[in-house]
C-alpha cells in the first residue's frame, strides 16, 4: 500500500498562519498511528547548531514550539525534546532559538541524548549492530522533525538523514572514518538506522530551508512548505525531486534494497519550488572511467572527488574543524587550518561544523572532465551491454 505524504503551503513562520499548516499536514498522520491522546511523544528535532537569528542550519523555534503546542492540545501525556546538537546541549541550542521557556511552560522536558545501547538491527539490514540512543524506545510515539537543506556529502538532509543525530558524538566521528569515501556504504548506514528507529511521525520543516554550503554554512532560502508522513523514506521520497535532486544516493539506495515506498501525495500539492543551489556533488553514480581496470578506477576516484577548501578570509582561526577531523588529516599553521588532502577521507565534518562557512567542498578542474566524458560514454556502454545480453 502507498505511503501518503501531505504538503502544505506556507511562507513564513508567524504562528496564526502557522498552527493551521501544521494540522493540515499532521492531524491525517496522528490518526494513521491511533491518535495521540495518552501517549508520550519523543521529537527528535534537528539542531545542529544556532549562530544567529533564523539560523537555517536548525529547525525554525517557532516550527518546534508550534509543534509541542498541537501535541498537547492533541492529548499527549508526556512530551519531550531529544537531540544530540554537534557542539552545544539540546536546551542550549533552544535557548539560542528563544523557544527554551516557552517549551519548558508547557510541560515540555528538553535533554541531549545520553542512553547509547547497541541494537540488533532488523531484517534485511546491511550493518548487523548499531549504538544508538534509546530514548526513543521510552516514548509511545517518535515525532522525527527534519530540516530541508543541503548536505556537503549526502547532498541533502532531510527526514532519514536527521536520525542520524541518534549516534553519539564519538560514534558519528568513528562511522565517517569507518566509511571513508565511500557515500554508497553511508547511505546504507542511515538507510539502517531509519529500519532500526522508525519513527512513526516524520514533519519537515521547508518553509526557510538552507541551500549552497550545507548543512551547517549555507544559506537562507524561500522553499515556501512543510510535509509529514508516517514513513521518513516517504516523506523523503516526495521531497528530494522537488528540491532538485530526484536521484539523490539514499533514495538510489533504498531503491536497490527494495525499501523505497510507493507514495501517494496529498494537500497542496501544486506547490512551485525553486530548486535549491547544491553543494558540489560527490557524483557517486558514476563508475570513474567505465572501461578502466578496477584500481585505476579506484585512484582516480580518490584523486577526483570533491576536496574541502578554505576561504581564508571567512576563516576565524578557532580549530573546530581540527577538533572534528576523524582521521585528524586537518592542522592549525600560524591560525589557520591545513589540509593533508592524501589522508582526508572526504566526510566534510570540518566543513559541517565549520561556525563561519570558511570550508567548502569544491569539485576539482579534472573531476569536472572526467564528469563531462562519463556522461557522454556512460549511454554507449549501456546500449553495448543491452546488445551484449540481446545476442546471449
Amino acid at each position: 500500500m502507498a505511503e501518503t505524504v501531505t504538503f502544505a503551503a506556507i511562507g513564513n513562520y508567524d504562528p496564526p498562519a502557522l498552527r493551521p499548516a501544521l494540522e493540515r499536514v499532521l492531524t491525517r498522520h496522528f490518526e494513521a498511528v491511533g491518535g495521540i491522546s495518552g501517549r508520550s511523544v519523543m521529537i527528535k528535532p534537528n539542531l545542529l547548531a544556532c549562530r544567529r537569528p533564523d539560523d537555517p542550519a536548525c529547525v525554525n523555534g517557532v516550527l518546534l514550539l508550534e509543534t509541542a503546542r498541537l501535541l498537547r492540545d492533541a492529548g499527549a501525556a508526556k512530551i519531550a525534546v531529544i537531540e544530540n546538537p554537534a557542539v552545544e546541549t539540546a536546551p542550549a541550542v533552544l535557548r539560542a532559538l528563544g523557544v527554551h521557556d516557552q517549551l519548558a511552560d508547557l510541560g515540555v522536558s528538553m535533554a541531549n541524548c545520553s542512553d547509547y545501547r547497541r541494537v540488533n538491527m532488523p531484517e534485511g539490514a546491511t550493518f548487523r549492530q548499531l549504538e544508538l540512543a534509546q530514548e526513543f524506545r521510552d516514548f509511545d510515539l517518535v515525532l522525527n522533525l527534519a530540516k530541508a537543506k543541503t548536505h556537503g556529502m549526502m547532498t541533502l538532509t532531510l527526514a532519514v538523514k536527521n536520525l542520524f543525530g541518534l549516534v553519539r558524538g564519538s560514534e558519528r566521528l568513528a562511522w565517517h572514518l569507518a566509511v571513508g569515501r565511500d557515500y554508497r556504504r553511508f547511505a546504507e548506514l542511515l538507510l539502517d538506522i531509519h529500519l532500526a528507529v522508525k519513527p512513526q511521525l516524520n514533519l519537515l520543516d521547508a518553509v526557510i530551508g538552507m541551500e549552497g554550503n550545507g548543512p551547517g554554512s549555507g544559506d537562507p532560502v524561500k522553499i515556501g512548505f512543510i510535509a509529514a508522513a508516517n514513513d521518513a523514506l516517504a516523506l523523503d521520497t516526495a521531497v528530494a525531486p522537488l528540491l532538485g535532486v530526484p536521484e539523490l544516493l539514499e533514495l538510489q539506495v533504498a531503491a536497490e534494497r527494495g525499501l523505497r515506498p510507493e507514495i501517494t501525495c496529498t494537500g497542496d500539492t501544486e506547490i512551485e519550488v525553486v530548486r535549491l543551489r547544491l553543494p558540489d556533488p560527490p557524483e557517486l553514480e558514476y563508475e570513474w572511467g567505465v572501461w578502466f581496470p578496477a584500481r585505476l578506477r579506484n585512484f582516480l576516484r580518490r584523486r577526483l572527488v570533491s576536496r574541502p577548501v578554505l576561504r581564508r578570509e571567512a576563516c576565524i582561526g578557532c580549530g573546530r574543524c581540527v577538533q572534528m577531523c576523524p582521521p585528524k588529516s586537518l592542522r592549525l599553521v600560524n591560525g589557520k587550518p591545513v589540509f593533508a588532502l592524501r589522508d582526508c577521507i572526504r566526510c566534510y565534518c570540518c566543513q559541517e561544523h565549520c561556525p563561519c562557512g570558511a570550508i567548502v567542498p569544491r569539485r576539482t578542474l579534472l573531476m569536472r572532465v572526467a564528469d563531462r566524458i562519463e556522461r557522454i560514454l556512460r549511454p554507449l556502454w549501456s546500449r553495448c551491454r543491452v546488445k551484449k545480453r540481446d545476442n546471449h
